[in-house]
């Protein structure tokens, strides 16, 4: 018990019979606070919560910028301000709403033998709702209670903890939490803290005063301090302490605060007065939410490409039900049927016990006789052959007996394709040796399911808690003068803080359903009433619903209005002609926000009255009047309005965007082999394997880039090589002709040759270095390791071939000049070549090797994905252009559109002709499959023919039109992919007089998965892609500087527009 007449107080046991309470004098000095979400739980037994909280502990914080009402003894009612730093301001209690930076006051001193009654709101209340406060009763319901004279008895009470235990109950103040702030702010600001103390180093050098050396010595103690905090929170600056709160923790600010309130205290015994925050905390649960999504949002767009590459790179080795049904759906068109992801799993299930029967039935066959005899192998045989019909059983019920064997054919080779691609030969993916399958295995089932758990585990507590504190915001919007506009105002700006993130969920959508449907006098709930208390009054009834359904429905807008004047007071319409005025305003938003939730709130048949707002609003702000009509039965309803219409286009073109996103071997050549098939050429001509593909490919482009310049330089001159390797050989094998006569002189046939041999083969290797030099600079970060190592032999081979030029013609020169004879030529020759000839027999196997390894297409993806052995141990933040970049590359690979032709000979059998031209398209759909067309060829033009020959091509023209006129859509067949496929002829008419020996053509194929990606849509960039194809089949994927100018004019054909739809509608099936 306190004792005010005792002198001695310099003991704080209040229960002590000689000492003196620290209440002693006549006030207490109380410090409001608010109950808060927190990192860390406040300890002490007055700390009093109205529920717990699954998403934060709870514990104590400043007040956030509002207003705090207080009732003391009997009366008058006082209003403070609450600026933003936390103190506060005494105001009338008419004054208007405003916001202040800071003020004086930390706490307030009253008498402690009458309670104390505190609310705080974040707006001022009107005097018709203060008033109310005077009641006893409404103060009950309303304020919080903080019983003074307990806390003169006790030191504390209910909701009053001790100020001096502040470091337990201040979230921004707990050790814990001071800690995480210090290593924040040493990481962010270390180094600007470490030159001030370098500077009080220098200062005490030059004069080592006691003042200099004890600021010296303290500086470096409170930098050993943050050291030691950032040491132990490594991770403090990228995760700051507190960020998922609506208002920013300020540690330095609330210390501030804290020691003001102490000062200000001025000896009195002070509590903390914590009143209730709701609106605080469903703040804080909403920002957290919003932070959540946005943080989710950014992970899936750094790690995208991983999830996409590491699913493709799945496909091609893991068996899936619903790749298995897409397959057998397409295949089947014909047979109607639409098979389920579940029935695709039955089928492969089905199969792998097939497997297993069937070996089982060919090990008893091979042991009846033997291990087992007729009897038994027969009725073992039985149970097999019962087994197997109950394994298939299942599939009969959804698959035609007829189309059975069929299926498990297809599912037989689909399954051996999945083993090939992960350990196959060259032609297959070979998934093994490209891909980090233990990391990327490790990541798609471990780490990035613990982000999406992590994810919806947060958000179902703080959905939990959203739950709890919705139904309670009432004690903070309980005054709300719905006639104020200046508070309806604030009502949209609340709704927006609050709401913003409750429908991001599912569970979000059904939880604030509920609420809505049950009643509560809390403003949220009035959010698609437009704040109106009187509208909700008015639509309770099904027969006023009607009435203002009818309203809508009139296409004039004064005989709206009229209508709904006699349905709804005056009240109602001001609110409605509120939002309707600001149709893009804050409560637009904030409703569209809700539409997941205002969707599922729909009535049976008929128009929910939680949407008449909304319908009403945008009746009255952009001009759309509601109408229905009876559809099959079923009431269809629909807006009118040249607005609404532009949004039903807009709508309906969105949906349907949604829908899109070997060289020969010339060893075998008859060229060769007229030549003896020599062995001395057998190495040279490995490295020329792809000669005639590159001059084939400069016959047919009018222009070439540097790289390609360069392949067919080199080409050329591995040719000429090869021509001049062949005379050598006649010369000297066949005509036995050992010496030429250059003038007076004589020259060795073999070193003559052999010098212009290694001089044309050094040209070409240079050259091919050139090429491949090219190629990897382009290829950027995805290079072909093998491409690497070709790059390195040709080198070698350049540097041989050097040599090989450089000893011919030297040893040619000085036979020449009469310093040898030819004799000692030769065998000088011969004995420098033994050396250079195992060289080149080595350099020209690993040529070959290094040619064969080359990735094909998908194999280069691979070796250069992100999942690639190279990249994945890294494991690095793939930037967004990167990330784009690599999945154009996939969409690429599985969408570039297949160019095929038919050719056919001329009549005098000289010439070849283009007869026929397919193009296919890889997973296209009629409904959404979209193709830029332009052709180009060199038939001969009837019209402009005089002087032509007719068997010769004629001049490059477009043909675009003339060739879509005789194709015609069909199905890719089944057995080569999924898609469709443009086929037609080259007609010989009036207008042609010959079919194209060549044709060149543009393909803008807008992949069907690349919109929804957000990628370029059209595959090989915004231009597409342009082709080359000759009589001979030979296709030339042409590069943007290739492109011939009458391929460039021609006419681009939109197949798949509206115009042109006619051109991709397939028929027949697969």
């Amino acid at each position: 018990m306190s004792n005010p007449n005792l002198l001695d107080k310099s003991t704080t046991d209040v229960r002590s019979p000689i000492g003196v309470c620290p209440a002693w004098q006549n006030e207490v000095f109380i410090v409001p606070v608010r109950y808060a979400l927190s990192e860390h739980p406040a300890q002490h037994s007055c700390f009093s919560l109205p529920g717990t909280t699954e998403s934060h502990p709870m514990a104590l914080r400043r007040l956030r910028a509002g207003y705090l009402y207080l009732w003391h003894a009997r009366g008058p009612l006082k209003r403070y301000a609450i600026a933003a730093d936390g103190c506060l301001q005494l105001q009338g209690l008419d004054d208007p709403h405003s916001e202040l930076a800071s003020a004086s006051d930390a706490g307030i001193a009253l008498k402690k033998t009458h309670d104390a009654w505190l609310l705080y709101t974040e707006r001022p209340i009107g005097s018709e709702h203060y008033k109310q406060l005077e009641n006893a009763q409404q103060r009950s319901a309303r304020m919080r209670k903080i019983a003074l004279p307990q806390v003169a008895i006790d030191l504390h009470s209910t909701h009053s903890p001790r100020l001096e235990d502040s470091s337990t109950l201040l979230a921004e103040l707990m050790p814990e939490v001071r800690e995480q702030a210090l290593a924040e702010d040493q990481q962010k600001n270390g180094k600007a803290y470490a030159e001030g103390i370098e500077q009080l180093n220098q200062h005490m050098l030059e004069n080592p005063s006691f003042d200099n050396i004890k600021s010296y010595t303290d500086a470096m103690l409170w930098q050993d301090q943050r050291d030691k905090a950032a040491a132990k929170y490594p991770d403090a600056s990228e995760q700051p302490i507190g960020q998922w709160s609506a208002v920013p923790w300020d540690v330095s600010g609330t210390e501030v605060w804290l020691q003001r309130a102490q000062s200000q205290a001025a000896g009195l015994w002070s509590v903390f007065a914590a009143v209730d925050d709701d609106l605080g905390v469903l703040r804080d649960i909403n920002h957290e939410q919003e932070q959540l999504e946005e943080d989710h949002s950014q992970w899936v767009a750094d790690n995208n490409i991983r999830l996409t590459v590491g699913g493709f790179v799945r496909s091609l080795i893991q068996e899936d039900g619903g790749e298995v049904a897409s397959m057998l759906n397409y295949r089947f068109q014909g047979h109607d049927i639409r098979m389920t992801s579940e029935q695709g799993e039955l089928m492969l299930e089905s199969q792998h016990q097939l497997d297993q029967l069937l070996a089982e039935e060919t090990r008893i066959n091979q042991g009846r006789g033997q291990i087992y005899s007729h009897e038994s192998a027969d009725a073992l045989l039985g149970k097999i052959h019962r087994d197997i019909e109950a394994t298939l059983a299942p599939v009969k019920q959804f698959l035609p007996a007829e189309l059975n064997s069929q299926a498990q054919l297809v599912i037989s080779q689909y399954r051996k394709s999945k083993v090939s691609n992960l350990e196959g030969g060259q032609g297959s993916a070979k998934v093994a040796e490209y891909i980090d399958l233990e990391r990327m295995n490790t990541w798609l089932e471990d780490t990035a399911p613990a982000h999406f758990q992590y994810v919806e585990k947060r958000h179902e507590a703080l959905y939990a808690d959203r739950g709890q504190y919705l139904r309670r915001h009432s004690s903070g919007t309980w005054f709300v003068d719905y006639e104020a506009s200046e508070q309806l105002d604030w009502l949209d700006q609340l709704a927006v803080a609050c709401l913003s993130a409750q429908c991001i969920r599912q569970l979000g959508a059904e939880q604030f359903n509920t609420y809505i449907r049950s009643p509560d006098e809390g403003a949220l709930h009035l959010v698609f009433m437009a704040w109106s208390p009187s509208l909700e009054g008015v639509i309770n009834s099904q027969t006023r619903i009607s009435e203002i359904v009818e309203a809508l429905s009139s296409d004039n807008l004064a005989n709206t209005r009229a209508l709904l004047a006699q349905t709804l007071d005056e009240s109602a319409l001001r609110a409605l002609d509120r939002v309707a005025n600001d149709v893009e305003g804050v409560w637009a938003a904030i409703v569209s926000r809700l539409g997941a939730s205002l969707l599922a709130l729909k009535s049976q048949g008929g128009v929910s009255k939680q949407w008449l707002a909304t319908l009403i609003s945008v009746r009255l702000g952009n001009d759309a009047w509601l109408t229905s009509r009876a559809v099959n039965g079923a009431t269809v309803w629909q807006l009118l309005g040249n607005k609404a219409k532009a949004l039903n286009d807009w709508s309906r073109r969105t949906a349907e965007a949604i829908g899109l996103g070997s060289a020969k071997d010339i060893l075998d050549s008859p060229a060769i082999k007229n030549s003896g098939g020599l062995l001395p050429l057998a190495a040279l001509l490995l490295n020329g394997l792809n000669a005639e593909n590159y001059l084939s490919q400069a016959a047919n482009l009018d222009v070439m880039d540097q790289q390609r310049m360069a392949e067919t330089v080199s080409a050329s001159l591995y040719a000429a090589a090869a021509l001049t390797a062949v005379v050598d050989s006649w010369v000297r094998v066949g005509r036995g002709i050992q010496e030429l006569k250059l003038g007076r002189s004589l020259a060795p046939t073999l070193t003559l040759f052999g010098g212009f041999l290694g001089l044309i083969s050094a040209a070409a290797a240079f050259n091919e270095h050139v090429s491949i030099q090219n190629k990897i600079e382009s290829a950027q970060t995805r290079i072909d390791p093998w491409l690497r190592v070709r790059y390195g032999i040709v080198a070698g081979q350049f540097a041989v071939f050097t040599a090989q030029a450089v000893l011919g013609l030297g040893l040619t020169s000085m036979r020449l000049a009469g310093m040898i004879d030819t004799a000692t030529a030769i065998a000088r020759f011969k004995l420098g070549m033994g050396p250079i000839n195992l060289l080149l027999l080595g350099l020209g196997v690993a040529y070959f090797y290094t040619w064969l390894k080359q990735a094909t297409p998908l194999q280069s993806f691979l070796a250069g994905c992100c999942w690639s052995h190279t990249r994945a141990v890294k494991y690095e933040k793939i930037v967004s252009d990167e990330q784009a970049s690599e999945l154009e590359q996939l969409l690429k690979l599985l969408y570039t559109p297949r160019v095929s032709v038919e050719t056919s000979g001329s009549l005098l059998g000289s010439s070849s002709y283009i007869n026929q031209l397919s193009i296919d398209l890889p997973g296209a759909i009629p409904t959404t499959a979209r193709l830029a067309f332009a052709l180009a060829g060199n038939p001969v033009y009837m019209p402009a023919s005089h002087g032509q020959s007719l068997f010769g091509g004629g001049r490059m023209i477009d043909i675009g039109a003339h060739w879509l006129s005789t194709s015609e859509c069909t199905w890719i067949p089944a057995t080569e992919g999924q898609g469709l496929r443009l086929n037609g002829p080259f007609l010989i008419n009036h207008l042609f007089g010959s079919q194209p020996r060549k044709v060149s053509m543009r393909l803008g194929y807008h992949s069907p998965i690349a919109s929804l990606a957000g990628v370029e849509p059209i595959v090989g960039g915004v231009h597409g892609l342009a082709f080359t194809v000759d009589s001979d089949c030979e296709i030339f994927e042409l590069r943007s500087t290739e492109m011939p100018s009458e391929l460039i004019q021609a006419t681009i054909y939109p197949l798949g527009n509206a115009e042109c739809s006619i051109y991709l509608q397939p028929k027949g099936h697969p």
